[in-house]
């Protein structure tokens, strides 16, 4: 029986890649004399985590690719399809950087990769990007951080452009045509464009390793696209979208090579190694499989990256020197939460603007009376959706969105505070918006080091740092009652301190996003 299932998640999380400002991306053949086999396992195992070390990137990815066997798509009048056998390669490496800058410190580090290239291949072309020129439009697949084989069918298309086309006008076509338009359908999980500039030839060869390509055989761009399955890139195909897309190509492209990626593999991510990045992809696979999680502490993190036993030392005492040989360690509030904000750092972008989604749809869920506490709607229920709120509003209060602050309040909201209670959202909205504004400005973090749920009642300690100075200027603890997400908080309690500013200058108060 045939089964016609998009696994895919519907969430568009093409935001993720937005901090990869420019890229760097290499076609790669293999070395004569060595196997495909051999050529996947040293590139993702040996010369992977190498590159992985090297600073200034934000992503880098391995695409293990197959060879252009055609068939990819219905023919084009006036494309050419042709494809020289020495044109097929074996791997596409992409990183990207959050500025040029950043592209070139890593290009000043990556002499050392030079001396393990001829161990793998006989050919690298690097491509650049220019900033805003890799653009990821769509990108339905949940997981951005692949270690092998994908849940979905994916290719990787280089494109020429048509002789007599400017770079200016073929690069309209793709943007403002062909990506949109591709991008619209609903068979597409994904699809990430690139504009290359021209190869830069006076890169010299490397131990026996060609940079050089002819400007006829160059490409001017490459895009990414991915199906859930072979039945869904057939719909495509068929599409008024794709044919919308398709209808003037002839004018602007010459030339399409699209080729089957086998697995992916994922070494830096939001500027950080990954597993595989630090141990390696296949020790990563294990690590993954047997469910190791003494693996990804930071004492096995500190000792296999760094080689350094990693020691929390205290009071200027030296480890192991008068230490008392079991110590009870404290709390880890965050274990089973989905973020943790307890100190500066820690969330990507891509899970804060998860979290911001997930306020806004939580806040619209608040019901106009308190729901009663019910086998329909029991106390375990409510402190799980208390526990699933949490770290929305984290996030929610690092950006300043006092629009949703407001909505997680009912209406008849009391708050007890040192300057006495008030009741109601005006009021609310009226005393909060400079602690707000204070607590969120820019160059100040804000962070939670405890929180703890019973039912209805959440506590918690906040902190303000300072980014450059690591001064605390405010600090307090708090309790709401808050009866889920049906029944958002009707009682809230605060203790409130605040060491440098106390009230909000107007240019703050602006930044502050109100209902």
């Amino acid at each position: 029986m045939l089964a016609v299932i998009n696994k895919a998640d519907k969430t568009d999380y093409s935001a993720r890649d937005q901090q990869g400002k420019v890229a760097f991306y290499v076609l790669l053949w293999k070395r004569q004399g060595i196997s495909l086999e051999l050529f996947d396992n040293y590139w993702k195992d040996v010369h992977g985590p190498v590159c992985a070390r090297l600073p200034g990137q934000y992503q880098y990815w391995q695409f293990h690719i197959a060879h252009n066997q055609g068939g990819f798509c219905p023919n084009i009048p006036g494309l050419d399809y042709t494809t020289d056998s020495e044109d097929n390669f074996d791997g596409i490496a992409e990183l990207t950087f959050a500025s040029e800058a950043e592209r070139q410190t890593w290009f000043t580090a990556s002499a050392i990769l030079m001396d393990d290239e001829h161990n793998l291949f006989r050919k690298a072309i690097g491509y650049n990007s220019s900033p805003g020129n890799s653009i990821t439009y769509i990108d339905k697949i949940s997981n951005g951080i692949p270690n092998g084989e994908i849940d979905a069918i994916k290719f990787h298309v280089m494109v020429k452009k048509a002789h007599g086309v400017s770079t200016e006008v073929f690069r309209r076509y793709l943007t403002e045509t062909f990506a949109r338009k591709v991008s619209s359908s609903n068979s597409v999980l994904k699809f990430r464009l690139h504009l290359f500039e021209a190869v830069d030839n006076s890169r010299p060869d490397a131990a026996g390793v060609s940079h050089y390509e002819p400007e006829e055989k160059q490409y001017h761009a490459a895009y990414e696209i991915a199906f859930a399955n072979h039945l869904e890139r057939e719909k495509f195909f068929a599409s008024s979208e794709y044919l919308a897309a398709v209808k003037d190509a002839a004018k602007y492209i010459k030339q399409i090579q699209p080729f089957p990626e086998r697995t992916a593999y994922t070494f830096v991510y939001d500027g950080q190694m990954t597993l595989a990045g630090q141990r390696s992809s296949s020790v990563a696979e294990l690590i993954t499989e047997i469910g190791a999680l003494n693996q990804i502490q930071k004492d096995i993190e500190s000792l296999m990256v760094n080689q350094t036993l990693y020691s929390q030392q205290t009071n200027g005492s030296q480890s192991g020197q008068n230490q008392p040989k079991a110590t009870k360690k404290r709390t880890n509030y965050y274990t089973d939460l989905s973020a943790d904000y307890s100190r500066p750092g820690l969330v990507t972008p891509y899970v804060a603007k998860k979290l911001i989604e997930d306020a806004e749809r939580i806040v619209a869920m608040k019901e106009p009376k308190l729901p009663e506490i019910s086998p329909y709607y029991t106390l375990a229920q409510i402190e799980q959706e208390n526990r699933d709120w949490w770290p929305t509003h984290c996030e929610a209060l690092r950006q300043g969105r006092g629009d949703i602050l407001t909505g997680e309040y009912r209406d008849d909201l009391v708050y007890f505070c040192q300057d006495g209670p008030y009741q109601g959202l005006e009021q609310q909205k009226e005393r909060e918006k400079h602690w707000w504004a204070l607590i969120a400005q820019p160059g100040v973090t804000m962070c939670w080091p405890i929180v703890m749920f019973f039912g209805e009642h959440t506590y918690f300690e906040w902190k303000c740092v300072d980014d450059e100075t690591n001064e605390t200027l405010a600090k307090g603890n708090v309790t709401w009652v808050r009866r889920g997400h049906r029944g958002a908080c009707y009682l809230k309690t605060e203790q409130l301190t605040f060491y440098r500013d106390v009230f909000a200058a107007q240019e703050l108060l602006n930044l502050i996003t109100t209902a």
